[in-house]
Parts: structure tokens; C-alpha cells; sequence
């Protein structure tokens, strides 16, 4: 399969920052660090036809085209240039129907472009905005008996609030609220069993009304995929839907269209029983950014307007240890190729126990260490249970990724 997506790529504020000492005005430097994005390319599964076509549209040293580098692999490249270049490469293989395979690699390219460089929308959820200003802290209130970390310890109304109103007076700017667990099958035991929709509204929705009621100024979150579940919790305050399948179903899908409320779209290639043995990637940050672009399309589609939609790369769900931890280490990356804001949630995994070596209620440090690399490759919104372990990481975390006092050099107008 024809594969193309960024290996690295500019970030459009360390550009505009570049742009800060050659006296630039802010609009003018906002508008040039847009045209000035490079990056690395990688464009694989290419058959013989479409490969030689890229060789010859980027041989002969043409200042228009990226350049090329080839390996021993057939049909794999690492194309380097400015995304100008890069959309130029995939129109000019979209405009030769001579060539088999052509269209569809020069559409692989232009669609990982598309987002490069772009400012991302931000999501509003409730009376906060997911992807403008600092990163927001989402605080779990697990109102289930078996999820993975602490199944059983609020499932009662007024446990549930106590614990919400501890997450608040932490710093969480979200609770989300989850009626039924999605624990895969591993260290744990058995994945989690499914619950009947009644079950987990019965769970849900009083704990809804509850926060809504008590915790007025608090986005209420609701982690489900079901719409019999989703639509009376938004009528009892939600603002917002966690689908950890992705919003592929098309009666959920309404319900966040008629409520107008924000919807994170996560990744998970498989149920809880079964997803541990659906980790065969062969590239595991291209085929999660395909599928939620492939999902986030479906979601527009059905009438779910983009300013609705963050997306989750699932991490813990179908994925390796090393898998979690690749998606980690490139996540501004996968960020860029679906452009949404994205949410994080890597609170007590397993694979933070697998690097640390500690059970699941000692991996507060390790959540917080990797929450500090989530925001600094961009993260919008992240999801823990112990906010108070997290808030100072948070804040330094922010703190860095927006610092832009490099000296008198890099001083704006407006300084």
C-alpha cells in the first residue's frame, strides 16, 4: 500500500520566532512562516511505474521539485523540501493517468500536506477551547467497577463528585466521566466484557447531573460509543463525547451533530479482548493518522463540522510497548497530518510500568514525564487520573513549549 507522511517537519511557531530578527512586523512574519514549512517526506509501496515517475520528476536537479533519496528498498523515498514543493510533486503525479498508480500517489502526497503548516482549529468544549492557549488537563472519573486503574472506588454519586471536586481544586479543566470499561485483555486479566447500554446510562447519567449541578463552571466529558448513552448524559450537561471507537457509529454520529457538543475521536483497532494481537504495523504513525483521518472524514460527512472534532492516537490500545512510546516521541507529527487538536492519554498505562517496571498505582511520575512529552510535541488536551501528580509537570511543560524570550534579538514590536 502507497504510504506518504511527514518524517519531520517545521513548526510554525519556531518559524515565525526565526522571522522575529529580521524586524518583520507580526502579521507579516505570521504570513511568511506559513509559505516557509520544510520537512522530510516519507513516500512508500510505490510500484515500479509511479517510482520512476518520481525519479524523473525530481532528477536532473530541479529547484522545484524536493529532493529525492533512495535506498536499497523498491519503492520507498525520503523527499526533502518546502511543502510547496511537495504539493507541486504530487500535482504533477496526479496530471500523468499514463503512469498506473500515479493519481493515487500524488493524492497520498497532497493529502499529507494538506495540514502542514496550517493553523489548527480550536474545539470548543463548554466554556473552554481545546488548541488555543495553554494545554487543558481532562480529569478521569471512572464510575465503572472494573477499569483498569481504580474499577469499583466511585461508582457511587456522591464518591464520584467528591472525587471530581478533588480533580478541580487540582487544576483539571474537564472531567470525563466513563460508565463502561475498555481495559484491554494483558497484565490486567481478560479485556473488559462489555456492559448493556442501560447499565452503563444507569451509571453515567446521575453522575452527569450530579457534576453538572455542583460543578456548574466544569466541562463535563462523557466517554462512550453509544448514542443511547450519549444523548441523555448531554441532556443532563455534557458538553462533550470521548468515543474510544472512533465515532463510527452513525446514530452517535447524529447525536453530536444535533447537540452541536465536541467529540474526540480515538483510535482502537479492535475490541478489548482482541485488540492486544492487532499491533502488525508497518508504520505505526502513518497507518493511526490514516485512520482517524479516514474516521474524522466520515465524521464531517455525516454532518460533524471539523471545529467539533479532536482526535486520541489511542495509546495503550492495540499498540506495543515501543509502538506507545514511537507515537510519543512523534506525535507533532501525526498532529500535523490530521490537524486537529489532539488528546493524550497515557495515565498509568501498562507501557509506562513496562519502562519503569512499577504497578499501575505507583506510575504517577512516569504519567506526568510522559505528559511533559506530550505537550511539548502538542498536545491540546491531557487526560489523567491524579491531577495534583501532574499539575506542576503541566505548567512547566506549557511554559516551555510557548517560551519565546530568547533575548533583545527576539523581541517583537508588541514587546
Amino acid at each position: 500500500m502507497t504510504r506518504a507522511r511527514f518524517f519531520s517537519l517545521d513548526g510554525g511557531g519556531d518559524l515565525h520566532l526565526a522571522l522575529r530578527p529580521l524586524g518583520f512586523p507580526a502579521a507579516a512574519a505570521s504570513f511568511l512562516s506559513g509559505t516557509l514549512v520544510q520537512g522530510h517526506l516519507l513516500l512508500s509501496g510505490l510500484e515500479p511505474g509511479p517510482a520512476s515517475l518520481v525519479r524523473e520528476l525530481c532528477g536532473g536537479g530541479r529547484e522545484s521539485m524536493p529532493r529525492l533519496t533512495e535506498g536499497d528498498r523498491p519503492g520507498a523515498f525520503l523527499l526533502s523540501g518546502r511543502v510547496d514543493m511537495l504539493k507541486r510533486l504530487g500535482s504533477a503525479l496526479q496530471q500523468r493517468p499514463d503512469v498506473e498508480g500515479a493519481f493515487i500517489a500524488g493524492g497520498k502526497v497532497l493529502r499529507a500536506c494538506f495540514h502542514a503548516g496550517a493553523h489548527r482549529q480550536p474545539v470548543v468544549i463548554g466554556d473552554k477551547q481545546a488548541g488555543a492557549g495553554r494545554t487543558l488537563v481532562m480529569g478521569i472519573v471512572n464510575v465503572t467497577p472494573d477499569s483498569f486503574s481504580d474499577g469499583g472506588r466511585f461508582q457511587a454519586p456522591e464518591r464520584a463528585l467528591a472525587h471530581a471536586r478533588a480533580l478541580v481544586e487540582a487544576g483539571a479543566d474537564i472531567l470525563d466521566v466513563g460508565g463502561e470499561s475498555t481495559r484491554p485483555k494483558g497484565p490486567y486479566g481478560e479485556g473488559a466484557q462489555p456492559v448493556s447500554p442501560a447499565e452503563e446510562r444507569a451509571r453515567v447519567e446521575p453522575v452527569v447531573r450530579l457534576l453538572a449541578r455542583e460543578l456548574p463552571h466544569v466541562p463535563i466529558s462523557v466517554d462512550t460509543s453509544r448514542a443511547e448513552v450519549a444523548e441523555p448524559a448531554i441532556d443532563a450537561g455534557a458538553a462533550m463525547i470521548n468515543d474510544v471507537r472512533g465515532l463510527q457509529d452513525d446514530a452517535l454520529a447524529d447525536v453530536v451533530r444535533r447537540h452541536q457538543v465536541a467529540c474526540c475521536v480515538m483510535h482502537m483497532p479492535g475490541e478489548p479482548g482482541v485488540m492486544a494481537g492487532q499491533t502488525g504495523y508497518e508504520d505505526v504513525v502513518a497507518e493511526v493518522a490514516d485512520a482517524l483521518n479516514e474516521w474524522v472524514d466520515r465524521a464531517q460527512a455525516r454532518g460533524v463540522p471539523p471545529g467539533r472534532l479532536l482526535v486520541d492516537p489511542g495509546f495503550g490500545f492495540g499498540k506495543t510497548a515501543g509502538q506507545n512510546l514511537f507515537l510519543l516521541r512523534q506525535l507533532s507529527l501525526l498532529g500535523a497530518s490530521v490537524g486537529r487538536p489532539v488528546l493524550v492519554g497515557t495515565s498509568r498505562k501498562g507501557f509506562l510500568g513496562q519502562v519503569t517496571g512499577r504497578p499501575v498505582h505507583e506510575r504517577d511520575a512516569a504519567t506526568a514525564a510522559s505528559v511533559v512529552a506530550a505537550i511539548l510535541g502538542g498536545a491540546a488536551v491531557v487526560r489523567v487520573h491524579d491531577v495534583a501528580a501532574c499539575r506542576d509537570a503541566v505548567q512547566v511543560a506549557d511554559a516551555v513549549a510557548r517560551s519565546d524570550e530568547g533575548g533583545a534579538f527576539f523581541a517583537s514590536e508588541e514587546d
